[in-house]
């Protein structure tokens, strides 16, 4: 048996060239270019045209003067109220939709907000807001007819024939006012002083002879409420009841023959049948509305010729709101 252990082992020569020594944290370079995708480069590429052709039309449509409004059409309504509806129209373009988008722009002009705007100041029997390419407004009101002017806690307001509120009075309506009290108190009927008459024991062949030339100072009934309560009036709220605007219309146009006095205002009283009117002269008349006008108004001729007589400058008011008499009073409670 061979003895190997006096044999010294055969070693190799160790190679350290090709060993490599570098950090492997670090990719190991190569000296070749990085290469990408085709596809990759091409959807980016289009991705980008995509967005730049976006924002382009995103920006012409809604900030380009191309669909800028630049015309605001209004039909149907009166100039006064054409102006006050082209103001509130041009007050909405000057706003922003999701706090961005310029209302001026056709695409973003919001219609119903529009309308909300206009009902916030005018009662109307209709109402349309179209949109018209490139860069109009059509707005088509029908207005609802002015029958009376009604004051109320510094408030000067139009009325309709059922006593809603349409609007607040023009300026050129409030100028064509010129008969307008700086206070008005009521005076209560039947209050000491006061005289009467029964209704039997007139004679009715005395009726004061109508006036054709009377003519009212204003040119539409004048209704002033110092009672109001509460806050202010809005267009299509109530003002006036439908009986006590019956009779201010009829009192309005039938009083200056029967009183031989042009009407000046009316005074709503806390009774709610009650009217109480001041005439040219500084008295009064008190109306209801559970009597007909044409009795109310042939009993006052009546009284004013037998009663009255050449007094008619000392009167204070004459009460016809009792059926079966009449209370009339002058200054100073004097018979």
């Amino acid at each position: 048996m061979k003895d190997y252990r006096k044999k010294k082992p055969l070693r190799g020569t160790r190679d350290y060239s090709r060993r490599s020594y570098g950090n492997p944290l670090f990719v190991k370079q190569n000296g070749k270019r990085r290469t990408y995708d085709p596809k990759l480069l091409k959807i980016a590429a289009l991705l980008a045209v995509g967005i730049v052709l976006l924002s382009t039309g995103f920006w012409y449509l809604f900030w380009s003067q191309s669909f800028r409004i630049s015309d605001i059409t209004i039909e149907g309504v009166s100039a006064d109220t054409s102006t006050a509806v082209r103001q509130i129209a041009e007050n909405r373009l000057q706003k922003r939709r999701f706090f961005v988008l310029p209302q001026a722009s056709i695409f973003v002009f919001d219609t119903k907000e529009t309308e909300s705007d206009i009902t916030e100041k005018f009662y109307l029997n209709s109402l349309e807001i179209r949109k018209k390419l490139p860069n109009t407004v059509i707005i088509k009101a029908e207005e609802k007819a002015s029958v009376g002017a009604f004051l109320a806690k510094g408030q000067f307001l139009a009325i309709d024939e059922d006593g809603y509120v349409i609007r607040e009075l023009t300026k050129r309506e409030r100028i064509a006012l010129v008969d307008l009290p700086d206070g008005l108190e009521g005076v209560a009927a039947g209050e000491l002083g006061a005289e009467s008459v029964g209704v039997g024991d007139i004679d009715p062949n005395t009726a004061v002879d109508p006036d054709a030339d009377l003519k009212n100072s204003n040119p539409i009934p004048l209704i002033l409420d110092w009672d109001k309560v509460g806050g202010a009036y809005l267009p299509g709220e109530a003002a006036v009841s439908n009986e006590i605007l019956t009779l201010v219309l009829q009192a309005y146009s039938q009083l200056p023959d029967a009183a031989a006095a042009e009407v000046r205002w009316f005074t709503l009283d806390p009774a709610a049948d009650t009217v109480d009117v001041m005439l040219k002269g500084g008295w009064h008349v008190y109306l209801t509305t559970l009597i007909p006008f044409e009795v109310q108004a042939a009993r006052l001729s009546l009284v004013l010729r037998e009663k009255i007589g050449d007094r008619r400058g000392e009167l204070e008011y004459v009460d016809l709101r009792y059926d079966e008499r009449i209370f009339f009073r002058f200054v100073g409670g004097d018979s």
